[in-house]
């Protein structure tokens, strides 16, 4: 956990906001939820977050770590759930 780029009430927080955006039918795809996790290290940590952020695999890694919290799904187009 010392080694962990987000605290537990951030973790909890980025979670929700995953399920949220999830709810609304705006998924978070990796490339954004990595932008959203720098940011928020990024302000919390300041010059010692390194500048690429956290690393390539860090959200597929950090869905499998929380995947009893979390799914993994593609979204379709909306002309296939219409129907």
């Amino acid at each position: 956990a010392y080694r962990a780029w987000l605290t537990d009430a951030e973790t909890d927080v980025v979670i929700n906001f995953i399920i949220e955006m999830g709810d609304r039918g705006f998924p978070l795809s990796h490339r954004r939820l990595k932008e959203h996790v720098d940011m928020l290290c990024r302000s919390r940590l300041g010059d010692a977050f390194p500048e690429k952020g956290v690393g390539i695999n860090w959200t597929y890694r950090f869905a499998m770590k929380y995947r009893d919290r979390l799914k993994l799904s593609d979204s379709r187009p909306l002309e296939d759930k219409r129907g």
